[in-house]
């Protein structure tokens, strides 16, 4: 049998927390269009006859920003190659290579750990992935290069193939049918989160936070969940409730609906949104 830890790399928006669940076969990162959506180290464990892959998505590196948010996340990237088996670098060939890119490249390149290098969105006709060839002639020391889809799952068993050929015999770092490690309650505060950026896509930023304040389960069996969700600006937080307060009922029924389909019974969510300028240090 074999097990260990692989960190899947990449600039902000490539596509790894898509090609996470798509490997894992069930949703544990968030997924949204808006970059630097993956803020914690969400682990998603695939089991196989041939052992274990315990895959570490990651924030894309995101150069140029001050803020603390960014800067953890990117001295994360960092501290994340020191503790993994193999890396599997995802890229994008419907954007060009830019400073991000470069400097991912550049950390791999330094690395004695096994790289798999992914071209990602195979799906899409070659006209709409330009940089194609540019990708394909990537050179990060990788062991092999693929282009797969994670969205139409096209090679990916190749990929897991790959992936198992690099890795030393151990035993299994998680039990059985377990999928992920990260919490109930972080997920359901990751799930809203995502509905947040789903919805007002370009007119929020990144950095906001959702918090669990409460959950309780009922008598009859339904759950109720209050989440506070926090913001840096007055005016962010007026975007997130929106006319009426149209768009945070929006925001609270597509999550709403979702956490219903996975727990299986009626969900009542509260979202409150609150305004804290200085969050980041609290949280992050």
């Amino acid at each position: 049998m074999k097990s260990g830890f692989v960190m899947l790399a990449g600039r902000s928006n490539v596509g790894k927390s898509t090609l996470l669940n798509a490997l894992i076969g069930t949703k544990v990162a968030i997924v949204t269009p808006k970059p630097q959506t993956t803020r914690h180290p969400v682990r998603g464990i695939l089991h196989d006859k041939r052992g274990q892959i315990v895959f570490v998505d990651t924030p894309g590196v995101f150069l140029g920003r001050k803020d603390r948010v960014s800067k953890v996340l990117n001295e994360f990237v960092d501290d994340t190659l020191s503790g993994v088996d193999a890396v599997v670098y995802v890229m994008d060939p419907t954007r060009d290579m830019g400073p991000e890119e470069e400097h991912i490249q550049k950390l791999l390149r330094a690395t004695r750990l096994p790289v798999i290098a992914v071209i990602n969105k195979a799906d899409l006709e070659l006209a709409k992935r330009p940089f194609q060839k540019t990708y394909e002639a990537s050179d990060v020391n990788q062991t092999e290069t693929f282009s797969v889809s994670a969205k139409s799952h096209k090679n990916l068993n190749l990929l897991v193939d790959a992936i198992f050929g690099v890795l030393e015999e151990n035993e299994p770092h998680y039990p059985d049918l377990q999928l992920t490690d990260i919490s109930h309650n972080q997920w359901l505060e990751e799930l809203v989160r995502e509905k947040i950026f789903l919805n007002l896509e370009e007119e929020i930023p990144y950095s906001i936070k959702v918090q669990l304040e409460e959950l309780e389960v009922r008598d009859d069996g339904s759950r109720f969940l209050a989440m506070n969700i926090w913001t840096t600006e007055e005016r962010y937080k007026k975007m997130i409730i929106g006319k009426g307060a149209e768009m945070l009922k929006r925001i609270g029924s597509a999550a709403r609906h979702e956490i219903e389909d996975v727990v299986g019974c009626k969900v009542f969510l509260e979202l409150n949104v609150k305004v804290d300028p200085k969050w980041q240090t609290r949280f992050v």
